[in-house]
């Protein structure tokens, strides 16, 4: 697939767990298209199976299994298949599973907190992402022994194989401000007061200004539009350009999510071209 305008992308922020950056010159449909393949389709590893051989905590085997199945864990896509494409027809294999341990015994007088990081893996590249997530607690005298499965999975069947916390867009805001309307307006400009996100700046004392970078905070409340007097304000935004936020719990780097998910984009666009020729052969 060829797209007849290139989209820009342009990064606002990012770190170790949060992204966000403008797309231009794309529909709306399209860029919930790519929030939908990164929630729904990107596979990431995820502990599917739990074996509990001795629980001494208070929680029941059901709800500490969930707790662990839930713990967000480093993928590589590389070295795994999914399930439903490995050779061994998904019985689980070094090719699409890998497996964690937890054998911890509290022989201390006090309480333990069993973390994420207690887990022992087979492979150093599949680990929590945090070990400091807390599991549950033992008392003094008592155990915890469990084998645990991962596997790669999406998100559309579970929310524990979705690669990224939340993913969602806006609109890119475009204000102007005829300032030269201002001058009947009492000394006290009253956008500068109704403003939620604190978008105009009076404190040279004459008229307000609108602050630099006012679309990274604008809500498209059209609150100073609407209280404006003097109508020296007009709240409109790009349709064809978005900002585009992403927060990760770490499960796969921005480069490779933002790869994956344009890379499984264009591969459905090309199978639904290539099911529409398939249909006007059959006809």
């Amino acid at each position: 697939m060829e797209l007849e305008k290139p989209m820009e992308i342009e990064i606002l922020e990012q770190d170790e767990y949060n992204l966000r950056f403008i797309l231009k010159d794309v529909s709306i449909e399209m860029v919930n298209s790519i929030r939908r393949i990164m929630m729904s389709w990107i596979p990431c590893m995820a502990i599917d199976e739990v074996i509990i051989l001795k629980n001494d905590s208070p929680l029941y085997d059901e709800i500490l299994a969930h707790r662990i199945g839930m713990i967000p864990l480093k993928t590589d896509l590389d070295s795994y298949k999914l399930p439903e494409d490995c050779e061994c027809g998904g019985f689980g294999c070094p090719n699409c599973q890998c497996s964690l341990t937890c054998e911890i015994m509290n022989d201390t007088k006090n309480t333990m907190v069993i973390y994420s990081g207690d887990l022992k893996t087979n492979d150093p590249n599949i680990v929590p992402v945090n070990p400091n997530i807390p599991i549950v607690k033992i008392d003094s005298n008592s155990s915890l022994i469990f084998e645990a499965y991962a596997t790669l999975g999406r998100g559309r069947t579970h929310i524990k194989w979705q690669p990224v916390s939340n993913a969602f867009f806006r609109y890119l805001p475009q204000i102007e401000f005829d300032d030269s309307k201002c001058k009947n307006c009492p000394d006290k400009c009253i956008v500068s007061r109704m403003c939620p996100e604190n978008l105009y700046d009076f404190s040279n004392g004459k008229k307000p200004e609108l602050v630099e970078d006012y679309w990274k905070k604008c809500t498209l409340c059209r609150s100073c539009e609407e209280n404006c007097p003097e109508d020296a304000v007009k709240v409109d935004w790009n349709e064809k350009s978005y900002i585009f936020s992403i927060e990760s719990d770490g499960v796969l780097p921005f480069d490779m999510l933002i790869e994956k998910t344009f890379e499984i984009f264009l591969g459905k666009i090309d199978e639904f071209q290539s099911d529409l020729e398939q249909i006007e052969v059959e006809e």
